[in-house]
């Protein structure tokens, strides 16, 4: 039996969740007609930044999401309700 270390596990939960998250926030997004840029536009955010986080490949801060949530016009917990 091979040992996995704790923190891999975390890891690994974490990227799964970065994944889920961005992956409604992309279909959130296309419900509202939004383009990436216009997202962007809306969020005074980077395109590139709003693709890593639909990609799952970067961690949103709680402020970033909030700022997702408004451009969105939707509440933060309608945006985390993934």
């Amino acid at each position: 039996m091979s040992f996995i270390p704790h923190c891999k596990v975390n890891k690994l939960r974490d990227k799964k969740l970065l994944v889920l998250f961005g992956e409604h926030l992309h279909k959130v997004r296309k419900m509202n007609n939004l383009t990436l840029e216009a997202l962007a536009f809306e969020a005074d955010m980077e395109i590139s930044q709003i693709y890593r986080i639909e990609k799952g490949i970067i961690n949103p801060t709680l402020s970033t999401l909030n700022s997702l949530a408004n451009a969105l016009k939707i509440s933060l917990s309608e945006l985390m309700n993934f």
